[in-house]
Protein backbone atom coordinates (compact mmCIF):
# COMPACT_ATOMS: atom_id res chain seq x y z
CA UNK A 1 0.00 0.00 0.00
CA UNK A 2 3.03 2.39 0.88
CA UNK A 3 4.60 1.64 -2.49
CA UNK A 4 1.47 2.74 -4.31
CA UNK A 5 0.57 5.79 -2.41
CA UNK A 6 3.91 6.63 -3.52
CA UNK A 7 3.62 6.13 -6.98
CA UNK A 8 0.97 7.90 -6.70
CA UNK A 9 2.42 11.33 -5.11
CA UNK A 10 5.59 10.61 -8.12
CA UNK A 11 2.81 10.64 -10.71
CA UNK A 12 0.72 13.54 -9.63
CA UNK A 13 4.48 15.18 -8.97
CA UNK A 14 5.24 14.83 -12.42
CA UNK A 15 1.81 15.73 -13.44
CA UNK A 16 2.27 19.57 -12.21
CA UNK A 17 5.68 19.35 -13.41
CA UNK A 18 4.09 19.17 -16.80
CA UNK A 19 1.49 21.45 -16.69
CA UNK A 20 3.66 24.04 -15.17
CA UNK A 21 6.36 23.66 -17.96
CA UNK A 22 3.45 24.32 -20.68
CA UNK A 23 2.08 27.56 -18.75
CA UNK A 24 5.68 28.34 -18.77
CA UNK A 25 6.12 28.01 -22.47
CA UNK A 26 2.56 29.22 -23.19
CA UNK A 27 4.01 32.09 -25.43
CA UNK A 28 5.60 29.65 -27.99
CA UNK A 29 1.74 28.57 -29.22
CA UNK A 30 0.99 32.09 -29.83
CA UNK A 31 0.97 32.01 -33.66
CA UNK A 32 2.55 35.37 -35.46
CA UNK A 33 -0.14 38.28 -36.57
CA UNK A 34 1.87 39.13 -39.36
CA UNK A 35 3.96 36.10 -41.00
CA UNK A 36 6.74 35.88 -43.48
CA UNK A 37 7.08 32.78 -46.16
CA UNK A 38 10.68 33.55 -45.37
CA UNK A 39 12.99 35.54 -42.60
CA UNK A 40 16.23 35.54 -44.91
CA UNK A 41 16.33 35.76 -48.43
CA UNK A 42 19.82 37.10 -50.76
CA UNK A 43 20.77 38.93 -54.28
CA UNK A 44 22.63 41.22 -55.80
CA UNK A 45 22.25 45.10 -57.16
CA UNK A 46 19.07 45.28 -59.65
CA UNK A 47 17.66 42.21 -58.31
CA UNK A 48 13.58 42.42 -56.89
CA UNK A 49 13.65 40.43 -53.75
CA UNK A 50 9.93 39.54 -52.66
CA UNK A 51 7.99 38.19 -49.83
CA UNK A 52 4.71 36.69 -49.05
CA UNK A 53 3.03 38.13 -45.84
CA UNK A 54 0.02 36.74 -44.41
CA UNK A 55 -1.72 38.54 -41.72
CA UNK A 56 -3.92 36.35 -39.23
CA UNK A 57 -6.15 37.07 -36.59
CA UNK A 58 -8.02 39.61 -38.44
CA UNK A 59 -6.93 42.30 -36.13
CA UNK A 60 -4.16 44.00 -38.65
CA UNK A 61 -6.06 46.97 -40.17
CA UNK A 62 -2.48 49.08 -41.41
CA UNK A 63 0.40 47.20 -42.57
CA UNK A 64 3.75 49.61 -42.46
CA UNK A 65 7.24 48.53 -44.15
CA UNK A 66 10.51 49.90 -43.08
CA UNK A 67 13.87 49.70 -44.34
CA UNK A 68 17.19 49.64 -42.33
CA UNK A 69 21.00 48.70 -42.80
CA UNK A 70 23.44 48.30 -39.70
CA UNK A 71 20.21 48.51 -37.63
CA UNK A 72 20.26 52.37 -38.96
CA UNK A 73 16.63 53.01 -40.35
CA UNK A 74 16.54 54.11 -44.07
CA UNK A 75 14.82 57.81 -43.73
CA UNK A 76 13.65 57.85 -47.33
CA UNK A 77 11.89 54.71 -47.27
CA UNK A 78 8.58 53.76 -45.40
CA UNK A 79 5.49 51.73 -47.67
CA UNK A 80 2.33 52.10 -45.78
CA UNK A 81 -0.35 49.65 -46.87
CA UNK A 82 -4.21 50.56 -45.89
CA UNK A 83 -6.30 47.16 -46.09
CA UNK A 84 -9.34 46.47 -47.30
CA UNK A 85 -12.40 44.03 -45.24
CA UNK A 86 -10.68 40.69 -45.21
CA UNK A 87 -7.38 41.40 -46.74
CA UNK A 88 -5.40 38.59 -45.28
CA UNK A 89 -2.28 38.65 -47.24
CA UNK A 90 -0.05 40.71 -49.42
CA UNK A 91 2.97 40.37 -51.55
CA UNK A 92 6.22 42.97 -50.52
CA UNK A 93 8.26 43.13 -54.02
CA UNK A 94 11.43 45.94 -53.71
CA UNK A 95 14.72 46.02 -55.79
CA UNK A 96 18.06 46.15 -54.35
CA UNK A 97 19.21 49.65 -54.72
CA UNK A 98 23.24 50.70 -54.56
CA UNK A 99 24.49 51.01 -50.95
CA UNK A 100 21.94 48.75 -49.88
CA UNK A 101 25.29 46.63 -49.76
CA UNK A 102 26.74 48.74 -47.29
CA UNK A 103 25.65 46.41 -44.30
CA UNK A 104 22.44 44.23 -42.91
CA UNK A 105 19.96 45.02 -45.06
CA UNK A 106 16.23 44.41 -42.96
CA UNK A 107 13.26 45.30 -44.10
CA UNK A 108 10.62 45.37 -41.06
CA UNK A 109 7.05 44.38 -41.63
CA UNK A 110 4.42 46.10 -38.55
CA UNK A 111 0.83 45.36 -38.36
CA UNK A 112 -0.89 47.83 -36.19
CA UNK A 113 -4.85 47.80 -35.01
CA UNK A 114 -7.66 49.88 -36.15
CA UNK A 115 -6.80 52.52 -33.17
CA UNK A 116 -2.80 52.51 -33.91
CA UNK A 117 -1.50 49.91 -31.59
CA UNK A 118 1.29 47.66 -32.65
CA UNK A 119 -0.13 44.05 -32.62
CA UNK A 120 3.04 42.01 -33.97
CA UNK A 121 6.30 42.80 -36.79
CA UNK A 122 8.34 40.36 -38.56
CA UNK A 123 11.52 41.09 -40.15
CA UNK A 124 13.08 40.02 -43.85
CA UNK A 125 17.32 39.66 -43.57
CA UNK A 126 18.63 40.33 -47.21
CA UNK A 127 21.87 39.36 -48.08
CA UNK A 128 23.09 41.73 -50.55
CA UNK A 129 26.33 40.10 -53.16
CA UNK A 130 28.14 43.41 -54.52
CA UNK A 131 27.70 43.62 -58.95
CA UNK A 132 28.06 46.47 -60.95
CA UNK A 133 29.99 49.39 -59.75
CA UNK A 134 29.84 48.91 -56.03
CA UNK A 135 32.25 45.73 -56.86
CA UNK A 136 34.36 47.44 -59.36
CA UNK A 137 35.12 50.01 -56.75
CA UNK A 138 35.02 47.96 -53.52
CA UNK A 139 38.33 45.92 -54.30
CA UNK A 140 42.07 46.95 -56.14
CA UNK A 141 42.28 45.03 -59.60
CA UNK A 142 45.32 42.57 -60.09
CA UNK A 143 46.37 41.17 -63.05
CA UNK A 144 46.61 37.41 -62.95
CA UNK A 145 46.33 36.38 -66.72
CA UNK A 146 46.75 37.78 -70.43
CA UNK A 147 45.66 35.66 -73.32
CA UNK A 148 46.82 37.55 -76.58
CA UNK A 149 46.15 35.79 -79.86
CA UNK A 150 45.60 32.39 -78.10
CA UNK A 151 48.68 32.83 -76.27
CA UNK A 152 49.74 33.20 -72.70
CA UNK A 153 51.40 36.70 -72.65
CA UNK A 154 51.49 37.54 -68.72
CA UNK A 155 55.64 38.10 -68.03
CA UNK A 156 56.69 37.86 -64.46
CA UNK A 157 56.63 41.97 -64.58
CA UNK A 158 53.20 42.47 -65.27
CA UNK A 159 51.99 39.93 -62.02
CA UNK A 160 52.36 43.09 -59.33
CA UNK A 161 50.32 45.17 -62.25
CA UNK A 162 46.60 46.87 -60.16
CA UNK A 163 44.07 49.03 -61.04
CA UNK A 164 42.40 51.25 -58.83
CA UNK A 165 38.77 52.26 -59.77
CA UNK A 166 37.65 55.04 -57.49
CA UNK A 167 33.98 55.99 -57.04
CA UNK A 168 34.73 59.24 -58.45
CA UNK A 169 35.43 57.24 -61.35
CA UNK A 170 38.96 58.31 -61.46
CA UNK A 171 41.19 55.55 -62.31
CA UNK A 172 44.73 54.79 -60.57
CA UNK A 173 47.53 52.36 -61.79
CA UNK A 174 50.28 50.93 -60.18
CA UNK A 175 52.65 49.03 -61.85
CA UNK A 176 54.47 47.79 -58.71
CA UNK A 177 57.79 46.73 -57.84
CA UNK A 178 58.52 44.94 -60.62
CA UNK A 179 58.60 48.36 -62.86
CA UNK A 180 56.31 49.64 -66.03
CA UNK A 181 56.60 47.56 -69.21
CA UNK A 182 55.56 48.38 -72.68
CA UNK A 183 56.01 52.07 -71.82
CA UNK A 184 53.58 52.65 -68.70
CA UNK A 185 55.32 55.07 -67.07
CA UNK A 186 54.69 57.40 -70.25
CA UNK A 187 51.14 57.60 -69.50
CA UNK A 188 48.94 60.14 -67.71
CA UNK A 189 45.95 57.92 -65.76
CA UNK A 190 43.17 59.77 -66.04
CA UNK A 191 39.43 58.21 -65.58
CA UNK A 192 36.65 55.35 -66.41
CA UNK A 193 33.49 54.81 -67.33
CA UNK A 194 31.16 52.24 -67.93
CA UNK A 195 28.45 51.25 -70.49
CA UNK A 196 25.27 49.71 -69.21
CA UNK A 197 23.87 50.43 -65.83
CA UNK A 198 25.57 50.65 -62.49
CA UNK A 199 24.11 46.95 -61.53
CA UNK A 200 25.09 45.19 -64.71
CA UNK A 201 28.56 46.62 -65.98
CA UNK A 202 28.72 45.59 -69.96
CA UNK A 203 31.99 47.70 -71.23
CA UNK A 204 34.81 49.60 -69.18
CA UNK A 205 36.65 52.67 -71.00
CA UNK A 206 40.01 53.04 -69.29
CA UNK A 207 40.41 57.19 -70.18
CA UNK A 208 44.44 58.28 -70.71
CA UNK A 209 46.70 60.73 -72.24
CA UNK A 210 49.66 59.34 -74.03
CA UNK A 211 53.47 61.52 -73.38
CA UNK A 212 52.54 65.18 -73.95
CA UNK A 213 49.24 64.32 -75.43
CA UNK A 214 46.23 66.57 -74.56
CA UNK A 215 43.63 64.72 -76.53
CA UNK A 216 42.79 61.70 -73.94
CA UNK A 217 42.81 58.06 -75.70
CA UNK A 218 39.73 55.42 -74.79
CA UNK A 219 40.82 51.98 -74.21
CA UNK A 220 37.18 49.97 -74.71
CA UNK A 221 36.93 46.58 -72.62
CA UNK A 222 33.92 44.22 -72.89
CA UNK A 223 33.11 42.96 -69.61
CA UNK A 224 32.93 38.97 -69.90
CA UNK A 225 32.73 38.34 -66.28
CA UNK A 226 32.17 40.71 -62.74
CA UNK A 227 31.61 38.35 -59.87
CA UNK A 228 32.96 38.16 -56.44
CA UNK A 229 36.57 38.94 -57.23
CA UNK A 230 36.66 38.07 -60.82
CA UNK A 231 37.05 40.76 -63.10
CA UNK A 232 37.46 39.69 -67.17
CA UNK A 233 38.18 41.75 -69.49
CA UNK A 234 38.15 41.52 -73.25
CA UNK A 235 39.38 43.95 -76.23
CA UNK A 236 41.15 43.70 -79.80
CA UNK A 237 44.37 45.23 -80.36
CA UNK A 238 45.99 45.96 -83.98
CA UNK A 239 49.03 43.47 -84.18
CA UNK A 240 49.59 43.53 -87.56
CA UNK A 241 53.11 45.10 -87.03
CA UNK A 242 54.12 41.49 -84.97
CA UNK A 243 52.43 39.37 -87.81
CA UNK A 244 49.29 38.76 -85.84
CA UNK A 245 45.65 40.07 -86.74
CA UNK A 246 44.62 43.92 -86.80
CA UNK A 247 41.68 42.82 -84.61
CA UNK A 248 44.21 40.52 -82.67
CA UNK A 249 41.43 39.50 -79.21
CA UNK A 250 42.80 39.79 -76.16
CA UNK A 251 41.85 38.44 -73.03
CA UNK A 252 42.73 40.33 -69.41
CA UNK A 253 41.70 38.63 -66.24
CA UNK A 254 41.90 40.34 -62.48
CA UNK A 255 41.44 39.23 -59.32
CA UNK A 256 39.98 41.36 -56.68
CA UNK A 257 42.12 42.13 -53.60
CA UNK A 258 41.60 44.66 -50.38
CA UNK A 259 42.51 48.04 -50.92
CA UNK A 260 46.25 48.72 -49.54
CA UNK A 261 48.05 51.75 -48.07
CA UNK A 262 50.97 49.80 -50.22
CA UNK A 263 49.03 50.62 -53.37
CA UNK A 264 51.48 53.53 -55.31
CA UNK A 265 49.80 55.63 -58.71
CA UNK A 266 52.90 55.90 -60.30
CA UNK A 267 54.98 53.24 -58.49
CA UNK A 268 58.10 55.70 -57.13
CA UNK A 269 57.34 58.84 -59.18
CA UNK A 270 55.69 61.93 -58.79
CA UNK A 271 52.31 61.80 -59.92
CA UNK A 272 51.88 65.34 -60.46
CA UNK A 273 54.54 65.42 -62.95
CA UNK A 274 51.84 63.26 -65.07
CA UNK A 275 49.18 66.35 -65.92
CA UNK A 276 50.02 66.41 -69.50
CA UNK A 277 45.81 66.51 -70.39
CA UNK A 278 42.89 68.23 -68.87
CA UNK A 279 41.81 65.24 -67.08
CA UNK A 280 37.92 65.53 -65.90
CA UNK A 281 36.64 61.95 -64.37
CA UNK A 282 32.80 61.32 -64.74
CA UNK A 283 32.38 63.77 -67.91
CA UNK A 284 33.46 61.37 -70.63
Amino acid sequence: MTNNIVKLISLVGIALATLSACEDDSSIAIESKVALDKTTTSGKIGDIITANVTLKGNIVNKLVVTKSINGAPAADFSVEIPLTRGTDSYIFSQMILAGDEEGTLVYTFSGFDGSGALVDASDLSVSVRLSGVPLLTRYDWRLSEQITGGDNTLTDAMRDNVYRLNADYSWQYDWGASGPTNFEDLNQYCAWKIIGSESQVDSIYLIKFGFLAAIPTLEGYKVTKLEGEDLWLETTMDLSWLGLSAETPVVEKYIGIAKSSDFTPYRGANAADYTWGNCTPGAY
